[in-house]
C-alpha cells in the first residue's frame, strides 16, 4: 500500500481535503486557500467522503485546466503543485500539495478560509484581524527585503527568460507580461516597493555574492571518511540553480563509480554513487529551507570516501525534531518565493514529499536511507554511497545490539514482541524509544500503522 492510499484510509483531517470529481473549481479554490491559510496540507481530486477512491477521468487534462485555474484565482500569489498520482487497480487521482503561506490572509473567490479540523470555512471578522495582525507582527523575510544596492544589471537576463519559457512549457505558472523583466519579477514577488528584493539576487543575480557572501556554497571533497587533506574544493556562487548544477557535478566527480552485474548479464554496469535525484533534492532542500538572514549564515558541502554531508544554517519549523521528515508532513518553506522560482524551474517537483522519495529512492537503489541531524548551528543531511552500506558509529544500548544480532535482514518485530523480549528490562516508553532511535538510524524500516505496526530489518549493518 502506497503512502497517499494509507492517508486516504486515515480520511479526512486539518491538513487532508477529499474532493469528490465532481466538486467545482471554486470549491477545490476554496480549500487550497484554507490549507494556505492554515498551515498547509493537501487536496485529493478523485476521492469522495462516502465512497472512497473514485478516480478521475483524463487526469492529466484536469491537472493541466485545474493548475492554471487555481494560479489565476488565489491572491497574492503561492505554492503549491498539482500532480497526477496513479493508484493500485490502475485509478488516478489529482494531489494537490499545499505548503503553509507565509503571505497571509490568501483569497479565492473574493474570501478568505480556513480549516477547522476536517472543515473548510469562510474566515470570520475575528479570523482577518488574527491573520492580519499576525502577518504584520511577523519580521520581514529577509527574501522579501529589498536590495538598494541591486540594479537589473545585475542579473543574468538569460536565467530569467528561461525562467519564463520553462514556467510556460510546464504550466507551472503564467506570467503576465512575459516580455518584460521587471513585470516577471514583481509577479515572483521580486520586485517589491520600487526595489529588488533579496530573493532576486538569489535566484537571477550574476554575482549575489558580492552583495551578500552568505549565499555562497562551499564545498570540498575530503581523502577518507575521517577527513584529511582536500583532494578538490570549490567556491559556488550564481543564480540559486546554477549553485545546484554545480553542487551536483562536483558531488559526482569526487565520488567514486561503483560496479555491479546485473542477473543474467556478463558485463558489469557502473553506477553512480548517489542516486542523482536523491543528490538534488538534497541540495534544493538545503538551499531553499536555509537561512539567509545572517552573514554568519552558510551552506556546506562535505564528500567524503563513503559519503556525503550537506548542511545549512536552517531551523525546522517550531516543535519539529529531525524524524518528522521521515514521514508523511506537510511543507512550511523558509523561504517561499526562492522556493517558487525553484518549483517552476522544475528543481523542486513535489511540495512537501521531496524527503520521503529520497528515502524511497535509496531503499530501492539498496542503498542505506539518508538521515538529518538537527542541532543549533543548523541541519546536516548525510547521504550513504553505494560504496558502503554501514550505519555511522551508534551510540546504542545493550537491548539494542542484542535485538540487532538476532535479526536477519527481512525479519521483523513488533513492539509487544520487544517488551515480550526484554520483559523486566524495559517499559512501554523506554521500549518505543529504542526502536524509534533504530530506525532513525535505518537499522529498523517501519511497516503499518497502529496496531499493525512492525519493524523490519534492513540490510544496513552497525558498528559496536
Amino acid at each position: 500500500m502506497s503512502a497517499i492510499e494509507r492517508l486516504i484510509r486515515q480520511g479526512e483531517s486539518e491538513t487532508l481535503v477529499f474532493a469528490a470529481p465532481s466538486l467545482g473549481k471554486d470549491a477545490i479554490a476554496s480549500h487550497v486557500v484554507a490549507l494556505l491559510n492554515s498551515g498547509g496540507g493537501r487536496v485529493f481530486v478523485g476521492v469522495s467522503k462516502k465512497e472512497g477512491v473514485v478516480g478521475v477521468v483524463d487526469a492529466e487534462e484536469v491537472t493541466e485546466h485545474l493548475q492554471s485555474f487555481l494560479m489565476e484565482t488565489i491572491s497574492p500569489k503561492a505554492l503549491f503543485s498539482v500532480e497526477v498520482e496513479g493508484l493500485h487497480g490502475g485509478k488516478q487521482i489529482v494531489v494537490i500539495d499545499v505548503p503553509g503561506g507565509k503571505d497571509t490572509p490568501f483569497v479565492a473567490n473574493e474570501r478568505v478560509y480556513l480549516r477547522r479540523g476536517a472543515n473548510t470555512v469562510v474566515a470570520s471578522g475575528d479570523d482577518l484581524q488574527m491573520l492580519l495582525q499576525r502577518r504584520s507582527t511577523e519580521v520581514e523575510r529577509w527574501e522579501r527585503r529589498g536590495s538598494p544596492v541591486l540594479s537589473l544589471e545585475d542579473l543574468d537576463a538569460a536565467e530569467i527568460r528561461r525562467t519564463v519559457q520553462e514556467a510556460t512549457a510546464g504550466n507551472r505558472f503564467h506570467f503576465r507580461h512575459p516580455d518584460d523583466p521587471e513585470a516577471v519579477l514583481s509577479d515572483l514577488g521580486m520586485w517589491n516597493r520600487g526595489m529588488l528584493t533579496n530573493a532576486a539576487d538569489v535566484c537571477f543575480g550574476q554575482r549575489p555574492a558580492m552583495r551578500n557572501p552568505q549565499v555562497r556554497v562551499r564545498a570540498f571533497a575530503l581523502q577518507t571518511d575521517k577527513g584529511g587533506d582536500y583532494l578538490d574544493q570549490a567556491d559556488l556562487n550564481g543564480p540559486v540553480n546554477q549553485v545546484i548544477d554545480q553542487a551536483r557535478a562536483f558531488i559526482h566527480r569526487n565520488s567514486p563509480l561503483a560496479a555491479q552485474f546485473l542477473p543474467d548479464a556478463l558485463q558489469r554496469q557502473n553506477l553512480e554513487a548517489y542516486p542523482d535525484y536523491v543528490v538534488r533534492e538534497g541540495l534544493v532542500n538545503a538551499l531553499a529551507h536555509r537561512d539567509y538572514a545572517s552573514f554568519s549564515s552558510g551552506a556546506t558541502v562535505l564528500v567524503y570516501s563513503a559519503r556525503v554531508e550537506i548542511w545549512n544554517s536552517g531551523r525546522l519549523p517550531k516543535g519539529w525534531r529531525a524524524d518528522k521528515l521521515r514521514t508523511n508532513h506537510a511543507s512550511l518553506p523558509a523561504n517561499p518565493d526562492i522556493a517558487h522560482f525553484l518549483y517552476i524551474r522544475n528543481y523542486m517537483e513535489r511540495i512537501g514529499r521531496g524527503t520521503n522519495k529520497m528515502i524511497q529512492t535509496c531503499r530501492e537503489m539498496g542503498l542505506p536511507a539518508p538521515t538529518w541531524a538537527v542541532d543549533e548551528d543548523g541541519i546536516t543531511l548525510t547521504l550513504y554511497s553505494r560504496a558502503s552500506i554501514k550505519a555511522p558509529e551508534q551510540h546504542l544500548n545493550e537491548r539494542q545490539n542484542r535485538l540487532l544480532a538476532d535479526l536477519k535482514p527481512g525479519d521483523s518485530i513488533t513492539l509487544r514482541d520487544y517488551l515480550q523480549h526484554f520483559a523486566g528490562d524495559v517499559g512501554d516508553r523506554q521500549a518505543r524509544r529504542d526502536l524509534k532511535e533504530l530506525e532513525s538510524a535505518d537499522l529498523l524500516r517501519v511497516e503499518g500503522k497502529g496496531r499493525a505496526a512492525h519493524y523490519v530489518r534492513t540490510q544496513r549493518t552497525w558498528r559496536l
